[in-house]
């Protein structure tokens, strides 16, 4: 049995790192557990894009229509494995119950709050710390390669726009003059100035090397089995190896294996994992400082250094990390459609990265403090927003635990809201 520390954090991806951050600021004690070394979670192997442009919720009108389409095509960048099995059953349900267009307008602006203020608190980590996690603050371009995608992003633009947030809509020759060595099979496309990227991995392992040094605890191959908050002042949690860990406040930022420990404590955390890919290339064809997402094919590009990032596709298969061949070989053609200089080439030797995504039925994060249990608190379901919203969100826990409140909480990401 461990000494009792202030607050235990579950979960070393960007959530967890981002509440033992701000709490280690505020002079409490951290402990994170992870149930791997830490070092190759779905915080790692990301687009790294910031993007204060995507404020409409993964649940919206049209999704359900794509994705049936798309899961008739093994190579395409959506699909869902069918099983009978309740929790999945009653996840179908709850997202088809959510993808309306009054949540779409409930959601934006609470998306629109947290994606700024996490922005903001990125420039100032790495400002004030002098991290260098090669944050480039020169926008993002969606980019669609025919025209009923162009017309589509257009719309989704001026409803940016709506939410007073700037969106460029410009011609395919506008676009090429913003990336002059690359060639692209495009339409058109939408300049999005404030969003911006980074290197995930560096940020990840700075952040981390940091807390050491600041007297963070670190607790790897720990993997949390049961919560146990019986008692007043302080939580046990238990381990696969029968330890018993306490601690006065435990934070769950176990991503897609959150909903799991909700049922320790009877709270339902309604989850799937959003399984995801990656393929870096060490040695690209070109070289370009803006970042992108390719509309249609649902993929993206991210310099990082000299190397270029190519990441997508959502597979709601369960909880298993297998690579699908499909799934790579789709991203693979969707890369080449867009960017016909690079070639199946150029991917030999590229090993694909995989990560599963912790994926709620409305779109929207799990944060804050579960109303039933004063002393625990959760912080997951950011899909694929991790990155743009991990620092606020442990921002959002630390104020709660240090002052009982937080000008970011909202009954819209609640945590027991499924409850």
């Amino acid at each position: 049995m461990m000494k009792k520390t202030d607050v235990l954090v579950i979960g070393a991806g960007i959530n967890g790192l981002s509440a033992a951050w701000f709490l280690n600021e505020a002079g409490f004690n951290v402990t994170v557990a992870d149930k791997g070394d830490g070092l190759n979670n779905c915080s790692f192997g990301n687009a790294g894009m910031i993007v204060p442009s995507h404020i409409i919720p993964l649940a919206a009108p049209g999704v359900i229509s794509q994705g049936l389409k798309w899961m008739l095509k093994p190579e395409s960048p959506f699909s869902i494995r069918p099983r009978l099995n309740r929790e999945f059953l009653s996840w179908v349900w709850k997202f088809k119950q959510a993808s309306t267009q009054k949540h779409v307008e409930q959601s934006a602006p609470v998306l629109k709050d947290l994606l700024l203020k996490n922005r903001e608190l990125l420039v100032e980590l790495e400002e004030a710390e002098q991290l260098d996690f090669d944050f480039q603050k020169n926008g993002l371009f969606m980019l669609c390669n025919t025209q009923k995608g162009f017309e589509e992003e257009a719309e989704v633009a001026e409803a940016i726009r709506e939410q007073e947030l700037p969106a460029e809509i410009l011609t395919s020759e506008e676009v090429r003059q913003q990336f002059p060595k690359v060639k692209l099979k495009i339409k058109g496309g939408v300049y999005y100035p404030l969003d911006a990227h980074m290197h995930p991995n560096t940020l990840m392992v700075q952040l981390r090397n940091a807390l050491i040094q600041k007297g963070v605890t670190f607790r790897n191959q720990t993997e949390v089995t049961h919560i146990d908050p019986s008692k007043e002042d302080e939580v046990r949690v238990k381990t696969s190896s029968g330890e018993v860990l306490i601690a006065s406040k435990v934070i769950v930022c176990a991503g897609v294996w959150s909903a799991e420990l909700g049922k320790t404590i009877s709270v339902n955390i309604p989850m799937q994992a959003g399984k995801g890919y990656s393929l870096t290339l060490e040695n690209p064809p070109f070289k370009t400082q803006h970042c992108a997402i390719f509309s249609e094919a649902r993929a993206t590009m991210t310099p990082m250094g000299g190397k270029l990032r190519f990441a997508g596709t959502m597979e709601i298969v369960g909880n298993k990390e297998q690579i699908n061949p499909a799934k790579i070989t789709g991203l693979k053609k969707s890369i080449t459609h867009f960017l016909p200089d690079i070639t199946e080439r150029h991917f030999q030797g590229c090993d694909p990265w995989v990560g599963l995504r912790p994926v709620s039925p409305d779109g929207l994060p799990y944060i804050g403090n579960i109303k039933s249990h004063k002393n625990i608190y959760v912080s997951t379901g950011h899909a694929m927003m991790g990155m743009s919203l991990g620092l606020v969100s442990g921002k959002i826990i630390a104020d709660l635990i240090q002052k009982g409140k937080s000008d970011h909480e909202h009954p819209l990401i609640a945590p027991d809201r499924y409850n």
